[in-house]
């Protein structure tokens, strides 16, 4: 059976199996509240660029974010505040510094797909445990 919202059902519905399904998919708004969250987050290009530098090259402090964004250190902070918040980021402890992270399998996805021939044509540097475990990039 077809569910059409109660307040919609003396609307003209052409095809009730697909109303059913595109209100399936939208009958969780908190998760999709946060799915909105995660994209108005990755519209605004200072912290698009943070995130793509965190995913592409791993772990960084703030002041190597802000160094390869090309954004001042306080700019970086807040915009990790932000992404904190919307736990797009963590951060972790790392002797004196604090590194940060991409966090959330939904950011992850979403900054796979983003020009993903700007990540291809770039050469990564090895990190200090990739060239202890042997690990080589193209």
């Amino acid at each position: 059976m077809h569910r059409v919202p109660p307040a919609r059902r003396e609307l003209r519905v052409i095809d009730p199996g697909q109303v059913c399904d595109a209100t399936a998919v939208l009958a969780d708004h908190g998760a999709l509240q946060r799915s909105a969250s995660v994209f108005a987050a990755l519209g605004e290009v200072g912290r698009l660029s943070i995130l793509l530098a965190l995913h592409h090259a791993g772990d960084l402090c703030v002041s190597d974010i802000a160094v390869a964004v090309g954004m001042s250190d306080s700019a970086v902070s807040h915009a990790l505040r932000l992404l904190r918040a919307q736990g797009m980021v963590t951060a972790h402890r790392d002797g004196r510094l604090v590194r940060y992270r991409v966090d959330g399998e939904l950011t992850r996805r979403l900054l796979d797909v983003v020009p993903v021939e700007v990540a291809e044509r770039t050469r990564r540097h090895e990190t200090g445990a990739e060239r202890d475990a042997g690990w080589h990039h193209g």
